[in-house]
């Protein structure tokens, strides 16, 4: 891994401001999952009306395969384990980066 900024490697990565910025805010609402006072219903309408043209419906406990589906799904290619192993490694929704890089056998 390289020391560029999460930012600056999906921006190396072809990867569009709004598709950055999509993935920022659907890693920091998911993260928020964790507490009993959040509702996916909530976090569902907030993504869908910051981001209308995206496919999203978060759905019970948010998983490694759904992060994966969810950007397939938007055509957003990049590679989700070094995604998450770079915002794990710069503090960045850390726990939540470290639980879903376990389910899939990916942290670095």
């Amino acid at each position: 891994m390289t020391n560029l900024t999460v930012g600056e490697w999906l921006k190396q990565n072809k990867l569009t401001d709004n598709d950055i910025n999509f993935i920022e805010t659907l890693l920091t609402f998911t993260s928020t999952l964790e507490s009993p006072l959040v509702k996916t219903e909530d976090i569902n309408n907030k993504i869908n009306t910051l981001f209308p043209e995206k496919k999203v419906e978060i759905r019970g406990n948010f998983t490694y395969k759904a992060f994966k589906e969810i950007l397939n799904e938007n055509e957003i290619s990049v590679n989700l384990g070094e995604l998450l192993n770079r915002y794990h490694s710069q503090g960045i929704c850390k726990n939540h980066c470290e639980r879903l890089l376990k389910e899939n056998d990916d942290i670095n």
